[in-house]
């Protein structure tokens, strides 16, 4: 399936969807437990619950931000690091993200990507395709929901995805971002919980990730800023390549990290256009059959 084409073989975490063609179904996700949370510096538990997840309203109000992205996938001693730039519209929910490929994808530049919640659009993504094409991956009919599969995470969905903090989340401290001091919080994610609280315009990379992640805790670290916006987020995800049975199955680990800035930038954005899009050519017809002469 998924995180398996981007650690076994040549393709890499763009083309996870089985643009290029690679193989591979077996996989499951794995609960990964949170490594040691480093003590909460103020504030109880409910406090830094409450602040966690309302910074999905409170980023969304932001309206727009720029955002840095990276998706780090470690899988049989191998480490595959993809880093990303764009910017997204938290109101008409829609992104671009530009992907940096790693030397050995087959992927000859930039991966461009558009984002929504009912599709992800890739162009540069298979040798196979030309390059004035988008090719449009349905995001229900990716077992994830595209939380790994665009070699970065939609950084709308890394928000919305918060609003499913379990009760486990502290505070760890403050810290430096740059310039700016942020308050960073740890904890794991329910995504039963985050989609039952998210708008149904956005939930849609929530419902197919459900189809994988439902049960499963997912580790976060969160970084808010003064004004309760989230300025860099980072998810962990773990699977199983193969059979729950197979207790040999190899794993393969997922960080993946958004930071978000300039907020409030004009994003000019939008779908591509039908003529735009890359259509798989139909085969050829078989020639009409000669009827056969009678004696």
């Amino acid at each position: 399936m998924l995180v398996r084409t981007a650690l076994t073989g040549a393709c890499c975490a763009l083309v996870l969807a089985g643009v290029a063609g690679c193989q591979g179904d077996d996989v499951q996700p794995q609960g990964a437990q949170v490594k040691g949370s480093g003590g909460a510096a103020s504030g109880g538990p409910s406090d830094a619950v409450a602040a966690v997840r309302k910074a999905a309203d409170v980023t969304t109000g932001a309206k727009s931000s720029r955002t840095r992205t990276t998706m780090t996938m470690q899988s049989d001693n191998r480490v595959v690091k993809l880093t990303g730039q764009g910017m997204f519209d938290y109101v008409r929910h829609i992104g671009s993200l530009t992907v940096d490929a790693p030397k050995d994808s087959g992927i000859a530049g930039p991966l461009q990507e558009i984002l929504t919640p009912d599709a992800l659009y890739m162009k540069n993504g298979s040798p196979g395709i030309p390059k004035d094409k988008w090719v449009r991956l349905a995001i229900d009919g990716l077992a994830d929901g595209n939380l790994v599969s665009g070699g970065g995470t939609d950084p709308g969905t890394s928000f919305e995805i918060l609003r499913g903090v379990n009760d486990d989340v502290v505070l760890v401290g403050t810290e430096k971002l740059g310039p700016d001091t942020v308050r960073h919080y740890k904890g794991t994610l329910d995504i039963r919980k985050a989609h039952d609280l998210t708008a149904p315009e956005v939930r849609g990379p929530l419902a197919a990730a459900l189809k994988t992640f439902d049960g499963a805790p997912i580790p976060f670290d969160a970084y808010l800023d003064d004004a309760g916006r989230l300025r860099r987020v980072e998810e962990s995800f773990v699977f199983v390549m193969g059979p729950d049975e197979a207790k040999s199955a190899p794993t393969t680990k997922v960080l993946s990290a958004a930071e978000l800035y300039d907020f409030g930038v004009v994003v000019d954005v939008k779908p591509p256009e039908a003529k735009d899009l890359y259509v798989t050519p139909a085969p050829p017809a078989a020639p009409p059959s000669t009827p056969a002469k009678r004696g």
